[in-house]
């Protein structure tokens, strides 16, 4: 009889262990829909962020992206002095430059500008000079932040406090000083702009191995960038057997689905 009662006894605590292990599963995937709804959104508006305005109804591919969304006519006007020098260089320079680290292999790749007209050969220098800055900025090293002047020699005011305003942040410390610092959302959004004026440079066809030794960025990081603002990127191999990694963009936009990982990832 004893036996008969603890058994029974037993079999109602596993029955309410089962009630209290099915109640608590259904209670956790609740609230695991209920937080994985929420990140969803809170990592949908944080991505639409940190890239640039893409004209996804854009009929030609220069419709896609607006260039002040990257430099402002403020910056625009300072920087047009800042381009005679390289509007009057030779080949002989760019070497030079090379050898003094002087400017990105990216703007020197593209230099000297052949640009017959005068307005958009301007254009096209100023462009090259700001993704240089942008370069020196998501390279800079942590302790330097704080040195924007020193770090930017030769550059219009405007653009330094423009690109510091848009990509890093300031706060006090435990010290009592200022502190500048860049978050990985702001580098995040940094790399994002400089792919994108990447494309409007090369005309919507860039060869990325330049970008990726300039930032220090992974090809496959950098490939993702790419990929998030609808460009398709490939591996060409040329007639002297190297390789060559190509992102373009094409019509009409396609932006890819955001994926969301367990843990509270996205991929894209």
């Amino acid at each position: 009889y004893q036996r008969r009662v603890r058994g029974t006894i037993r079999g109602k605590d596993r029955i309410k262990d089962m009630e209290s292990s099915t109640l608590g599963e259904a209670m956790q995937e609740a609230v695991e829909s209920v937080e994985e709804s929420a990140l969803t959104k809170e990592t949908e508006l944080s991505h639409s962020t940190l890239l640039p305005p893409i004209n996804v109804e854009a009929t030609e591919l220069a419709d896609v992206f607006c260039i002040t969304d990257f430099i402002t006519e403020g910056e625009m006007s300072a920087l047009l002095p800042f381009t005679e020098v390289l509007r009057e260089c030779t080949q002989t320079h760019v070497d030079e430059w090379r050898a003094q680290k002087k400017y990105p292999e990216f703007v020197l790749s593209r230099l000297p500008v052949t640009i017959e007209d005068e307005e958009m050969a301007r254009l096209r220098l100023a462009q090259l000079l700001y993704i240089s800055y942008m370069v020196t900025l998501v390279t800079m090293k942590r302790g330097r932040l704080r040195f924007k002047r020193e770090g930017f020699p030769n550059t219009p005011a405007v653009v330094i406090d423009t690109l510091y305003r848009k990509y890093t942040s300031q706060g006090q410390g435990e010290d009592g000083k200022v502190r500048t610092t860049i978050s990985d959302q702001q580098r995040a959004k940094l790399l994002n702009h400089i792919a994108a004026l990447a494309l409007i440079i090369d005309n919507y066809r860039v060869p990325y191995e330049e970008l990726c030794r300039d930032t220090g960025i992974k090809p496959r990081l950098l490939a993702d960038t790419f990929r998030q603002m609808g460009c398709s990127c490939k591996k060409l191999k040329k007639q002297d057997g190297s390789v060559r990694a190509i992102a373009s963009l094409s019509l009409p936009v396609k932006l890819p689905p955001l994926v969301i990982r367990k843990g509270g990832k996205k991929r894209d």
